[in-house]
């Protein structure tokens, strides 16, 4: 399975990510890292992450995204993309939108609270929207 890992971290130690780091995996292969191109494509979907608050102190790898796209009918356009909010080797929650009638266009979208506000709701799903619409653009 091919995903995009992304891992925020607060290394100043000030409550805050600080950095964000990307890495695609792609099967068996080890992961690889974004080169600077990819990085300065990549720039909205970190920002947007950002804003999920979840991220590491320090260094720390544990809290990460897990975002990839499937494609079961196999015409070469996502029906679903999903985002999995890792705690460790745990996934501590998940959002996902689905293209219902695979015209391009993600009529469905699940999400719990991905900005850790306390609340579910729209900013909720307007930023899932957002990681999606990004993370659609490199991947293409």
């Amino acid at each position: 399975m091919r995903y995009l890992e992304v891992i925020a971290q607060d290394r100043s130690g000030a409550g805050a990510a600080d950095t964000v780091r990307f890495r695609f995996h792609e099967e068996e292969q080890m992961p690889r890292e974004v080169t600077e191109t990819d990085r300065q494509r990549m720039k909205a979907l970190g920002n947007t992450y950002l804003k999920c608050a979840w991220f590491n102190s320090g260094e720390g790898e544990a809290r990460h995204l897990r975002i990839f796209s499937q494609n079961p009918s196999a015409d070469g356009t996502p029906e679903t993309v999903r985002l999995h909010f890792h705690e460790g080797p745990v996934i501590a929650y998940k959002a996902a939108v689905r293209d219902l009638d695979n015209d391009g266009v993600f009529e469905l979208i699940l999400s719990s609270d991905v900005d850790n506000d306390g609340r579910a709701n729209r900013t909720d799903r307007n930023r899932v929207r957002a990681l999606v619409r990004e993370f659609l653009k490199i991947s293409a």
